[in-house]
């Protein structure tokens, strides 16, 4: 079975391998470059200082490498490539071939026959995403340092657990997809449709409501930090007295600084005009909580799918 499996899927475990390497290639030139400007600028040392203001470090360092941020999104489509061209012909090329009857008459079970291609995929996927996660995670690690926003949608997706539970996801909905339409083009298309629709749902709805949000007033006195670093921020609203909003800069123009004003009377000013700031936020250090959920969230959903394919298998398939 092991030299038969092989046989069938060495070019689609060759080519990921391929395709891997050369992403890690990539990876690995700019990131080393990124990380010496990191710490030869100087921003890892303001970073881990006591009292940082590296706002001049950060916008130098964050605009000479934005132009790599931007391939980021591009990365969002492997998870969904695996799906595609690994998991949906897995069943339904052999099913829509007829392959499988030649197999299943030699003597080979038909849990065996699918449970050897299901170990033999599974842990070439787990080989290739944990290693492919390690490496943008590494790579992702000066621009989260510097911007503090690995928590935001997108970036979040790239990172930490969840890439690996969204290809085993895609990999499994691509399985199951091609046991029960016994096509393959039509189970790439069920799966690119599953895929994208669950992450989007799950990204833009499910995710914020996975643990309540903290909510935050406090008075805008000069000098209190409004940006919570490396936060999920959802909103952030300054009301005046009479619980109107008003926009951000109201607080300054209304409370101007001027040469004889003092920090006592600018906070006079704010409090007698009964500004209050309510921000509505998920903090940094549930990042890797929600990591872990979302996670589990997929992979719950990838174990329930294998699960169908296997039934499917062994009591409806002739």
């Amino acid at each position: 079975m092991s030299w038969l499996i092989w046989r069938q899927h060495r070019q689609q475990a060759l080519f990921g391998a391929a395709t891997l390497a050369l992403i890690a290639l990539l990876l690995l030139l700019t990131g080393l470059h990124m990380h010496s400007v990191f710490q030869r600028s100087g921003l890892g040392r303001c970073l881990t200082s006591r009292h940082p203001d590296c706002g001049n470090l950060q916008t130098a360092f964050e605009s000479r490498f934005a132009t790599l941020r931007q391939l980021v999104p591009f990365f969002m489509a492997l998870p969904a490539l695996l799906g595609l061209f690994w998991g949906a012909p897995l069943i339904g090329r052999e099913l829509e071939q007829g392959t499988h009857l030649f197999v299943w008459t030699q003597g080979v079970t038909r849990l065996r026959w699918l449970s050897s291609k299901l170990a033999a995929l599974l842990a070439l996927t787990l080989l290739l995403t944990i290693s492919y996660t390690l490496l943008i995670s590494w790579w992702l690690g000066p621009l989260d340092r510097s911007t503090g926003d690995r928590f935001r949608p997108g970036i979040f997706d790239q990172q930490g657990l969840v890439p690996v539970a969204y290809a085993v996801f895609a990999l499994a909905l691509g399985i199951a997809a091609g046991a029960v339409l016994k096509k393959t083009m039509p189970a790439m298309a069920a799966t690119l449709v599953g895929f994208v629709g669950l992450r989007l749902i799950v990204a833009s709805v499910v995710r914020k409501h996975f643990v309540s949000p903290v909510k935050k007033s406090y008075v805008p006195l000069p000098g209190v930090d409004t940006s919570h670093p490396g936060a999920w921020v959802f909103s952030q609203k300054t009301v005046d007295g009479s619980g109107h909003t008003v926009a951000p800069f109201t607080v300054g123009s209304v409370c101007r600084a001027t040469k004889s004003s003092t920090q006592a009377s600018l906070d006079h000013c704010v409090r007698a005009h009964g500004f209050l700031n309510t921000d509505v936020f998920q903090p940094a250090s549930r990042y890797w909580l929600f990591q872990g959920i979302e996670a589990a969230l997929f992979s719950a959903l990838a174990l329930a799918l294998l699960a169908l394919a296997v039934w499917w298998v062994r009591r409806r398939l002739a």
